[in-house]
């Protein structure tokens, strides 16, 4: 019987699905494969089940912790690996995750390294890793960073493996994350260290996040008024982190105030949004 069961949560994004949805079928080969439709309205809970995926469905959109949190009970298995629709990943990682999980102390969420590129096909090996790792001076890791052995991290990216068990024990991932899903799953990581356990990073294996101009789901929809509404929830979701984290980063480096890392990410917002404004 299988340790590890995949949740793919998902959410109007049938069109990016079916470019990653390869990588899932042949994960659920091996592994229990649970898609976590959040009330999409594009026909994605029909066209997965008819591809002999497990749904569960919700009835309206409730955001993409509460997609997580969904997940991880209808999982029955100790660990739970999440994918995104616009992630692939080499069919044995996660094992390379649990052998992992099982060796590190108070293991709670472990993820491989993440790395962004522009296409679909999975590359025969990870391409070349960034030098620096945590960023505490805004409170971000660079997923991508070369490593010599599995280190702790305050949060990990989407796509981590977490012992089901504890993550509910600290109360699962913060429903209160909505739109961006920017966050969210850095709060359920830091819920883990605040409960007892670690989170890791590890070199052992790896996934790749595709970046492309599909649109849609928790990023936005094309027109510019979902695309503001996006933004501002993104800058509300960081700050509510900051909040809430800021004295855990504290923990891995010199990090700035409360106020300047706020400020920091409002700049951010206003150049993105700027620049989509022009290159429109």
């Amino acid at each position: 019987m299988s340790e590890i069961t995949i949740v793919l949560p998902t959410w109007n994004r049938r069109h990016v699905l079916e470019r990653s949805i390869p990588t899932y079928l042949g994960l659920a080969r091996k592994y229990p494969l649970i898609a976590i439709d959040d009330g999409s309205d594009d026909g994605t809970c029909e066209w997965l089940r008819g591809l002999g995926i497990q749904v569960v469905q919700h009835a309206r959109r409730r955001g993409p912790s509460a997609a997580r949190n969904t997940g991880l009970r209808h999982a029955k298995t100790r660990w739970v690996l999440f994918g995104e629709d616009d992630v692939i990943m080499p069919l044995d990682h996660p094992d390379c995750l649990l052998a992992d999980a099982l060796r590190l102390p108070h293991c709670g969420a472990i993820a491989g390294r993440l790395f962004t590129v522009n296409q679909w096909d999975l590359p025969a090996k990870p391409p070349e890793a960034a030098e620096c790792l945590l960023a505490p001076e805004r409170m971000l890791a660079d997923f991508s960073a070369r490593l010599p052995q599995p280190i702790p991290v305050p949060s990990l990216h989407g796509c981590a493996m977490v012992d089901r068990k504890a993550m509910l024990a600290v109360g699962g991932f913060d429903e209160g994350y909505v739109d961006s899903a920017f966050r969210e799953e850095s709060e359920g990581h830091a819920r883990l260290w605040h409960g007892g356990w670690c989170c890791w990073l590890t070199p052992s294996t790896w996934s790749i996040h595709v970046r492309h101009r599909l649109g849609g789901g928790c990023r936005g929809r094309p027109d510019p008024l979902s695309k503001l509404r996006n933004r501002w929830s993104y800058w509300r979701n960081d700050c509510r982190y900051i909040n809430r984290h800021h004295p855990l980063w504290m923990q891995f480096g010199e990090t700035p105030s409360r106020g300047v890392l706020k400020a920091r990410s409002f700049r951010h917002i206003i150049r993105v949004t700027l620049s989509a404004a022009f290159h429109s």
